[in-house]
């Protein structure tokens, strides 16, 4: 029986509808196109989410999550449950497990697996990687999420899936990128990004580049939302209490953050806030100095301006968290794998690789670069 998963819902923080299903509320109305596309229209805070094709999402997703658990073995491929034993050997003397929910019993591809060590702070970004498609120069989208505290890696996907998935759920190039930003003063960056998702055809349809595969190449691209939700439900079924997440400034990754950890949130027993950085001097050991308020956007949020000699810093509370946080709170993890991602030879032959390759490529640096953490926290020399 196919697993379902909530994908149309209310994503408003403090909505009593907040992450509940189209049949569990008589607040919803759909499909309602007032926005010019088609949308759950929740009456009782008066928001328009976007609607997706759920069965085509809970298949793609359901093939998903099994991949991932039979490749990792860190949960259950059938039920999700992490309560797994060891169950004996297959004839080629690799490790079987089994789920003690379900009884499933598989063997994981991965006999070597890292334990999952419970974070308290989430924090993922967004890159735009090339690869070698059609032609040159085509752009998967690419998720990281780290531990804040640790500085670890703990998942990366892309937009690129091997399993099949339906036609509501791929992306579609129409030939018309969006701004890069980051070239902005701060604070015209987090007003301008703002302006860019009212002017899309809706919130969630970024248009980032050109994307197509090779002629006959098995597997597709799919809409960064579709791969957002599946990337920060792989992060529930392993964290499933963390309270903490920031994000980079995309109003589709909250969505997804929201949408995920929806009991928690609606409990207000967690804090999602976007960060937009501008960091000149990695090393400053100057304390960071609240400089002002401002406000953005179509709906006026009001964000957090922070300084620190010449580095800058815009903070945003979505779920109404502690205020007291916004002064520690950072991407300082994925700035720190970032630059240690560029420098990398392998990463930097993208553009020659497929997308499924530049994929596997992007896993094995990550286990690396956490290795090389681990060594380095625990003193160990790294050659």
């Amino acid at each position: 029986m196919l697993t379902l998963f909530t994908i149309n819902t209310c994503k408003s923080f403090g909505c009593r509808n907040l992450g509940l299903p189209i049949s569990a509320s008589a607040d919803y109305r759909w499909p309602d196109y007032r926005l010019g596309f088609p949308a759950l229209h929740c009456r009782a805070c008066g928001s328009y989410p976007p609607l997706f094709d759920e069965q085509q999402f809970n298949e793609w997703l359901a093939a998903h999550l099994k991949a991932y658990a039979t490749d990792n073995g860190y949960f259950c491929p059938e039920c999700y449950s992490q309560k797994i034993i060891c169950y004996g050997y297959n004839p080629q003397r690799t490790q079987r497990v089994q789920c003690r929910a379900c009884k499933k019993v598989w063997t994981p591809k991965r006999q070597i697996k890292r334990t999952i060590v419970p974070s308290e702070r989430i924090e993922t970004i967004s890159l735009i990687v090339p690869f070698q498609g059609s032609c040159a120069e085509q752009k998967l989208y690419v998720l990281i999420s780290f531990d804040a505290d640790r500085g670890s890696v703990l998942h990366i996907s892309t937009n690129f899936t091997p399993h099949a998935s339906g036609e509501t759920l791929r992306y579609r190039w129409r030939g018309h990128i969006e701004p890069d930003l980051r070239h902005s003063d701060i604070v015209n960056r987090v007003d301008m990004r703002e302006m860019q998702f009212l002017h899309r055809s809706q919130f969630d349809e970024i248009q980032y580049g050109s994307a197509a595969l090779k002629r006959n190449a098995r597997g597709a691209i799919l809409r960064p939302v579709i791969s957002a939700h599946g990337h920060f439900r792989v992060l529930n079924i392993l964290f499933p209490q963390v309270k903490t997440h920031v994000i980079s400034h995309e109003c589709f990754l909250r969505g997804a953050v929201i949408t995920a950890w929806a009991d928690l949130f609606r409990q207000r027993q967690g804090e999602l806030w976007f960060i937009e950085e501008e960091i000149h001097e990695a090393e400053s050991e100057i304390p960071w100095t609240f400089l002002r308020t401002t406000q953005h956007g179509w709906w006026q949020t009001q964000w957090q301006l922070w300084g620190q000699g010449k580095n800058r810093r815009m903070v945003c509370s979505l779920t109404g968290g502690d205020k007291r946080n916004a002064k520690i709170l950072s991407l300082t993890a994925s700035r720190n794998f970032c630059h240690w991602l560029y420098k990398q030879a392998e990463f930097s032959h993208s553009t020659k690789l497929s997308a499924g390759r530049v994929m596997q490529i992007l896993l094995s640096l990550a286990n690396e670069y956490n290795h090389n953490l681990t060594q380095t926290l625990s003193g160990t020399s790294i050659g």
